[in-house]
Protein backbone atom coordinates (compact mmCIF):
# COMPACT_ATOMS: atom_id res chain seq x y z
CA UNK A 1 0.00 0.00 0.00
CA UNK A 2 0.59 3.81 -0.58
CA UNK A 3 -0.83 6.21 1.80
CA UNK A 4 -3.43 8.37 -0.48
CA UNK A 5 -4.22 11.79 0.52
CA UNK A 6 -7.98 12.41 -0.84
CA UNK A 7 -8.59 15.54 -2.45
CA UNK A 8 -11.85 17.35 -3.11
CA UNK A 9 -14.82 15.45 -4.49
CA UNK A 10 -15.13 15.99 -8.33
CA UNK A 11 -17.58 19.41 -8.69
CA UNK A 12 -20.36 16.74 -10.96
CA UNK A 13 -20.54 14.39 -7.91
CA UNK A 14 -21.46 17.57 -5.64
CA UNK A 15 -23.97 18.78 -7.85
CA UNK A 16 -25.43 15.30 -8.26
CA UNK A 17 -25.28 14.86 -4.02
CA UNK A 18 -27.38 18.27 -4.20
CA UNK A 19 -29.92 17.25 -6.44
CA UNK A 20 -30.28 13.94 -5.08
CA UNK A 21 -29.93 13.72 -1.20
CA UNK A 22 -31.93 11.12 -0.82
CA UNK A 23 -29.97 8.96 -2.82
CA UNK A 24 -27.18 6.21 -2.28
CA UNK A 25 -24.09 5.28 -4.43
CA UNK A 26 -26.08 2.66 -5.47
CA UNK A 27 -28.59 5.08 -7.19
CA UNK A 28 -25.54 6.91 -8.94
CA UNK A 29 -25.52 7.12 -12.90
CA UNK A 30 -22.53 5.29 -14.53
CA UNK A 31 -21.34 8.54 -15.62
CA UNK A 32 -20.96 9.75 -12.04
CA UNK A 33 -19.45 6.68 -11.90
CA UNK A 34 -16.87 6.78 -14.03
CA UNK A 35 -15.97 10.29 -12.57
CA UNK A 36 -15.47 9.30 -8.88
CA UNK A 37 -13.12 6.42 -10.47
CA UNK A 38 -11.41 9.02 -12.85
CA UNK A 39 -10.56 10.92 -9.74
CA UNK A 40 -9.48 8.13 -7.33
CA UNK A 41 -7.15 7.07 -9.78
CA UNK A 42 -5.48 10.60 -10.36
CA UNK A 43 -4.54 10.97 -6.83
CA UNK A 44 -3.56 7.24 -6.81
CA UNK A 45 -0.85 8.09 -9.33
CA UNK A 46 -2.55 5.33 -11.45
CA UNK A 47 -2.00 2.74 -9.01
CA UNK A 48 -4.19 0.24 -7.28
CA UNK A 49 -4.78 1.39 -3.72
CA UNK A 50 -3.87 -1.97 -2.29
CA UNK A 51 -1.55 -3.77 -4.57
CA UNK A 52 -0.22 -0.91 -6.05
CA UNK A 53 -0.06 -2.03 -9.73
CA UNK A 54 -0.94 0.16 -12.68
CA UNK A 55 -4.96 0.62 -13.15
CA UNK A 56 -6.81 2.66 -15.58
CA UNK A 57 -10.44 3.80 -15.47
CA UNK A 58 -11.69 0.54 -17.73
CA UNK A 59 -9.90 -2.07 -15.50
CA UNK A 60 -10.40 -0.77 -11.72
CA UNK A 61 -13.38 -0.25 -9.84
CA UNK A 62 -14.75 2.22 -6.83
CA UNK A 63 -14.09 1.02 -3.65
CA UNK A 64 -15.53 1.74 -0.12
CA UNK A 65 -13.10 1.70 1.88
CA UNK A 66 -15.35 1.33 4.63
CA UNK A 67 -17.65 -1.62 3.38
CA UNK A 68 -21.26 0.13 2.05
CA UNK A 69 -22.87 -2.26 4.23
CA UNK A 70 -21.35 -1.13 7.37
CA UNK A 71 -21.64 2.08 7.34
CA UNK A 72 -24.26 3.12 4.52
CA UNK A 73 -24.57 6.65 5.64
CA UNK A 74 -20.73 7.05 3.71
CA UNK A 75 -21.62 5.01 0.28
CA UNK A 76 -21.20 8.53 -1.54
CA UNK A 77 -18.77 10.26 0.86
CA UNK A 78 -15.73 10.97 -1.62
CA UNK A 79 -13.35 10.34 1.23
CA UNK A 80 -14.36 6.63 2.01
CA UNK A 81 -13.63 5.56 -1.70
CA UNK A 82 -10.66 4.52 -4.01
CA UNK A 83 -9.92 2.86 -6.99
CA UNK A 84 -9.26 -1.07 -6.63
CA UNK A 85 -7.81 -3.15 -9.10
CA UNK A 86 -10.32 -6.10 -11.04
CA UNK A 87 -8.17 -8.75 -10.06
CA UNK A 88 -10.33 -11.65 -9.04
CA UNK A 89 -9.63 -12.75 -5.17
CA UNK A 90 -7.45 -9.94 -4.12
CA UNK A 91 -8.02 -6.17 -2.96
CA UNK A 92 -11.75 -4.80 -3.49
CA UNK A 93 -12.56 -7.90 -4.82
CA UNK A 94 -10.93 -10.17 -2.15
CA UNK A 95 -12.31 -8.48 1.00
CA UNK A 96 -15.97 -8.50 -0.19
CA UNK A 97 -17.05 -6.45 2.83
CA UNK A 98 -14.90 -7.24 5.44
CA UNK A 99 -13.45 -4.68 7.70
CA UNK A 100 -10.24 -3.51 7.14
CA UNK A 101 -8.33 -2.33 10.08
CA UNK A 102 -5.00 -1.23 8.18
CA UNK A 103 -6.02 0.84 4.80
CA UNK A 104 -4.21 2.79 2.16
CA UNK A 105 -6.19 6.17 3.95
CA UNK A 106 -3.36 5.76 6.88
CA UNK A 107 0.46 6.77 7.09
CA UNK A 108 1.03 3.96 8.86
CA UNK A 109 0.39 1.39 5.92
CA UNK A 110 3.93 2.21 4.67
CA UNK A 111 5.71 1.30 7.72
CA UNK A 112 3.04 -1.42 8.94
CA UNK A 113 3.49 -3.39 5.60
CA UNK A 114 7.03 -5.40 5.00
CA UNK A 115 7.69 -6.21 1.34
CA UNK A 116 10.64 -8.40 0.38
CA UNK A 117 12.44 -8.54 -3.21
CA UNK A 118 11.17 -12.15 -3.14
CA UNK A 119 7.50 -10.09 -3.66
CA UNK A 120 6.22 -11.57 -0.14
CA UNK A 121 4.77 -9.20 2.31
CA UNK A 122 4.21 -9.27 5.96
CA UNK A 123 2.24 -7.58 8.25
CA UNK A 124 4.34 -5.91 11.26
CA UNK A 125 1.20 -5.36 13.27
CA UNK A 126 -1.81 -7.70 13.89
CA UNK A 127 -4.28 -4.92 12.25
CA UNK A 128 -1.47 -5.17 9.27
CA UNK A 129 -2.34 -9.03 8.97
CA UNK A 130 -5.92 -8.92 9.29
CA UNK A 131 -5.70 -6.64 6.01
CA UNK A 132 -2.78 -8.40 4.25
CA UNK A 133 -5.33 -11.42 4.68
CA UNK A 134 -8.41 -9.92 3.66
CA UNK A 135 -7.19 -8.28 0.68
CA UNK A 136 -5.30 -11.41 -0.38
CA UNK A 137 -2.17 -9.28 -0.56
CA UNK A 138 0.36 -12.01 -0.79
CA UNK A 139 1.66 -12.95 2.93
CA UNK A 140 2.04 -16.44 1.50
CA UNK A 141 3.63 -18.31 -1.53
CA UNK A 142 0.30 -20.27 -1.63
CA UNK A 143 -2.03 -17.27 -0.73
CA UNK A 144 -1.27 -15.69 -3.79
CA UNK A 145 1.40 -16.63 -6.16
CA UNK A 146 0.35 -14.59 -9.04
CA UNK A 147 0.37 -11.25 -7.63
CA UNK A 148 3.67 -13.02 -5.78
CA UNK A 149 5.26 -13.33 -8.89
CA UNK A 150 4.36 -9.86 -10.71
CA UNK A 151 5.33 -7.87 -7.45
CA UNK A 152 8.79 -9.85 -7.83
CA UNK A 153 9.38 -9.17 -11.76
CA UNK A 154 8.44 -5.72 -11.70
CA UNK A 155 10.74 -5.21 -8.54
CA UNK A 156 13.52 -6.57 -10.52
CA UNK A 157 12.61 -4.39 -13.23
CA UNK A 158 12.49 -1.06 -11.84
CA UNK A 159 16.12 -2.04 -9.92
CA UNK A 160 17.50 -2.46 -13.16
CA UNK A 161 16.28 0.44 -14.74
CA UNK A 162 18.07 2.18 -12.04
CA UNK A 163 21.24 0.31 -13.07
CA UNK A 164 21.53 -1.75 -10.10
CA UNK A 165 20.92 -5.65 -9.42
CA UNK A 166 18.57 -6.81 -6.64
CA UNK A 167 21.70 -8.05 -4.51
CA UNK A 168 23.65 -4.55 -4.72
CA UNK A 169 20.72 -2.91 -2.73
CA UNK A 170 21.93 -4.22 0.74
CA UNK A 171 25.78 -2.54 -0.60
CA UNK A 172 24.30 0.65 -1.62
CA UNK A 173 25.15 3.80 0.80
CA UNK A 174 22.11 5.26 2.52
CA UNK A 175 22.94 8.05 0.17
CA UNK A 176 22.48 6.48 -2.99
CA UNK A 177 19.21 4.50 -1.42
CA UNK A 178 18.08 8.02 -0.49
CA UNK A 179 18.27 8.92 -4.43
CA UNK A 180 17.02 6.28 -5.83
CA UNK A 181 13.65 6.71 -3.05
CA UNK A 182 13.46 10.06 -4.29
CA UNK A 183 13.36 8.94 -8.02
CA UNK A 184 10.73 6.24 -7.31
CA UNK A 185 8.29 8.54 -5.82
CA UNK A 186 8.41 11.42 -8.06
CA UNK A 187 5.35 10.53 -11.38
CA UNK A 188 6.52 10.44 -14.24
CA UNK A 189 5.14 13.13 -17.37
CA UNK A 190 1.60 11.69 -17.39
CA UNK A 191 1.23 11.85 -13.42
CA UNK A 192 1.53 8.32 -12.61
CA UNK A 193 4.03 5.99 -10.49
CA UNK A 194 5.27 3.83 -12.11
CA UNK A 195 3.42 -0.06 -11.46
CA UNK A 196 4.36 -1.64 -7.83
CA UNK A 197 7.15 1.24 -7.07
CA UNK A 198 5.73 1.73 -3.64
CA UNK A 199 6.43 -1.62 -2.86
CA UNK A 200 10.24 -0.85 -3.94
CA UNK A 201 10.20 2.25 -1.73
CA UNK A 202 9.21 -0.10 1.58
CA UNK A 203 11.88 -2.35 0.51
CA UNK A 204 14.88 0.39 0.74
CA UNK A 205 13.00 1.97 3.50
CA UNK A 206 13.37 -0.80 5.39
CA UNK A 207 17.08 -1.01 4.11
CA UNK A 208 17.47 2.24 5.49
CA UNK A 209 16.33 1.93 8.92
CA UNK A 210 17.12 -1.96 9.77
CA UNK A 211 19.82 -1.63 12.55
Amino acid sequence: MRKIDKGMEPQSLSRWKRSNNALRYRDLPPEESRSIRSSCISEQYGLCAYCCQSITIDNAHNEHVQAQDHAPNRTLDFSNIVASCQRAHQCGHGRGTQPLPLTPLMAKCETELKFYLSGLVKGQTERARVSIAALNLGHTEKSNRGLIGRRKAMIDVLIYNLGARPEDLLDEDAELLNLILADLKMPGAAQSLQPFSPVLVNVIHHFLTQP
